[in-house]
């Protein structure tokens, strides 16, 4: 049987990553022709994943997106006539990884079901929000089309009137959702691979995209050989826990043949780490390790300022030395004089923390902790707060020689992992900084990291990790800063992050199975009290997502309240009816052209798109889903409406 495979693939970077060489190695195995199409004008790294593996390579520009990229590839790249030579066509874009599993017993599976065209994960029929309804449909990132339906008229006058469309969300409700039913409504067959039969309802509220929120039960149990990307930072805390990242990831390591490296590659490329170290569950809890000889790779520089701490570090000291190099710096004579009395050598030096880390034999040493004292008096503030700042930071990172032990064989066994930070401060005066003036830093850490030459993936709305001066970090990325220009250290402590992604490798949190229980314990009482006074102010609701939207709108409004003498809201679904407390006031509700209506939204009128007067200056707020959202902001666009405002 001959079938042609078109791959298509866009990248921000115009990178192509080895897990796109690896699928199109497997696919070989099924196909005998690939055709590669590149949304984007070439590829600046990584070309031999493509030409190791495929026929042709056409590049464009991405307009369309997908479908825009198959489109072109049908229609002028391949051409019907040439299609006439092959019994099957596979369509796949890159937004999974795999396969985990021989890619032959897939097809040999799906060829004895007599089809017309299947694909590797179905969609049930959905209802969402007030009027959005799917019908049950084939995932578009995986379609393969047989003969009849290859060669017929409905198959190419489908291709060939179906227009580029302008965004994402036009793609997914157009062309994804709809290309089943149209081709199943011209009586064609089809079915998909992956077993999602148990978890579809009969309520149509109540279907979701299994591949998204249980891709490692569908990995382990349900025939699904691909993991999708946008699983592994996709949240789902609005109707789960994260553990299917995790999971999955341990699954595709342990249980299969497949290198788990590709993904990380990948991953730390293209992600924000704050994401990745959220959605992956990277706060490890360490259970000592008692070591077992002496860790010749590892050092621990201490930046010693406070005379009063010395006593306390060396404490922490007792044992440690006896296991791993340690250095401690200082500018001060009398706190050098304060070690030597208690038999512990420190060096006196004006040196940064960078230049500290700058004269480290990368060579000898493999794992450096980084790690400062802190004033333990009363002087500046409580020396009770002072402390349990100090034992934040030496309990996590230093706790004694067994923790130790610990921390290196995790940064030995989990290759993806460059530095280990202590968690976040939750207590004191420090609960009050636990969003680290992140927006209003931004822009500076953006300057640093061009300044830098660092590629990282960064959010004004997504904080690092963690700031901090005090990590375990492993030698490559310091190799990797070495030729970089020098910074103040207050810039790193906002940088560390994104230098470690920058380097190929993420950040993670590490906690002693004693910081932790406590820590959880105190989490919990966080949330609860928290929730309990948002519910207070804004009533009770089920999802933070939901608190999101109030605190949201609550901004928009006070906006259009200020700069238009007339705003109004678009949308008179389950979201304008959630926070019409926060927008009764608006002018009118509007709708789309079309849709039904009814004259009235709690007594505001509502009013169509077109009903209103483009010569004045109004401001909207937009109150819709996501899905609904992105085709309501082209029609503003298209009529020149620029001041409109999102809820999400």
């Amino acid at each position: 049987m001959r079938r042609l495979l078109i791959y298509l693939t866009y990248d921000k970077q115009n990178i192509i990553d080895d897990y796109i060489g690896y699928f199109l190695h497997s696919m070989r195995t099924v196909a005998s022709s690939v055709i590669v199409v590149c949304n984007m004008p070439g590829i600046e790294k990584g070309l031999y994943n493509l030409t190791d593996h495929a026929d042709s390579i056409f590049y464009r520009e991405n307009v369309g997106l997908d479908a825009g990229g198959f489109k072109d590839a049908l229609c002028t790249y391949v051409g019907w006539e040439k299609l006439r030579e092959y019994d099957e066509l596979i369509l796949a874009n890159d937004s999974f990884y795999g396969p985990f599993d021989d890619i032959r017993k897939i097809f040999s599976e799906m060829e004895s079901r007599n089809l017309d065209f299947w694909g590797l994960m179905r969609g049930g029929p959905r209802e969402y929000g007030a009027t959005g309804k799917d019908p049950e449909h084939i995932l578009s990132f995986f379609y393969v089309f047989q003969s009849p339906l290859l060669h017929s008229e409905d198959f190419r006058s489908y291709w060939e009137e179906m227009p580029y469309y302008g965004n994402y969300m036009e793609v997914v409700m157009r062309y994804e959702r709809q290309l089943t039913r149209h081709f199943a409504a011209l009586g064609y067959r089809y079915d998909t691979y992956a077993n999602t039969a148990v978890n579809e309802s009969r309520n149509p509220r109540n279907q979701f995209f299994q591949c998204d929120c249980l891709a490692y039960e569908m990995m382990r149990k349900r025939n699904f050989p691909f993991l999708k990307r946008k699983q592994m930072t996709y949240n789902t805390l609005y109707c789960q826990t994260q553990e299917n990242p995790a999971l999955s990831i341990e699954y595709i390591d342990k249980e299969t043949d497949y290198d788990v490296n590709l993904i990380w590659k990948h991953l730390i490329r293209t992600q924000h780490p704050t994401k990745l170290q959220r959605n992956l569950g990277m706060q490890y809890i360490l259970e000592e390790k008692k070591p077992e000889k002496k860790y010749d790779s590892a050092l621990i520089c201490i930046c010693a300022d406070w005379e009063n701490a010395a006593e306390t570090v060396c404490e922490y000291l007792d044992g440690i030395e006896e296991v791993c190099d340690v250095r401690i710096y200082t500018d001060s004579t009398k706190v050098v004089e304060c070690y030597r009395k208690r038999g512990v050598a420190a060096i006196l030096s004006e040196s940064t923390d960078m230049e500290i880390l700058r004269t480290i034999d990368t060579e000898r040493y493999q794992y450096i902790c980084l790690i400062h004292d802190s004033d333990l008096s009363s002087e500046q503030i409580p020396s009770r707060s002072g402390k349990s700042y100090f034992f934040n930071i030496w309990e996590n990172l230093l706790k004694n020689a067994g923790h130790i032990g610990s921390v290196i064989n995790l940064l030995e066994t989990k290759p993806y992992v460059g530095m280990l930070m202590p968690p976040v401060l939750i207590f004191g005066t420090w609960l009050g900084e636990i969003g680290f003036e992140w927006e209003q830093r931004y822009a500076e850490v953006q300057e640093y990291l061009a300044e830098l030459k660092i590629h990282a993936v960064t959010d004004p709305q997504i904080p690092p990790v963690n700031v901090t001066d005090n990590f375990w970090i492993k030698a490559d990325v310091l190799k990797f800063l070495a030729e970089k220009p020098d910074l103040s250290d207050q810039a790193y402590r906002y940088l560390w992050n994104y230098i470690v992604q920058g380097s190929g490798y993420l950040t993670g949190v590490v906690e002693s199975a004693f910081y932790a229980a406590m820590n959880e314990t105190n989490y919990h009482y966080y949330l609860r009290t928290m929730i309990g006074w948002f519910t207070e102010v804004y009533g009770a609701h089920q999802k933070l997502s939901e608190f999101q939207e109030i605190f949201r709108v609550q901004s928009v409004v006070e906006k259009c309240r200020k700069r238009y003498k007339k705003w109004y809201v678009y949308g008179t679904g389950q979201m304008a009816e959630r926070l019409f407390d926060w927008i009764w006031d608006t002018d009118a509700f509007i709708v789309s052209d079309g849709e039904s209506r009814h004259p009235t939204f709690h007594g505001k009128p509502v009013m169509y798109l077109s009903d209103l007067d483009l010569q004045e200056e109004w401001g909207v707020i937009l109150c819709l889903s996501r899905e609904n959202r992105d085709n309501v902001v082209k029609l503003l666009e298209e009529r020149g409406i620029k001041n409109y405002y999102s809820v999400n």
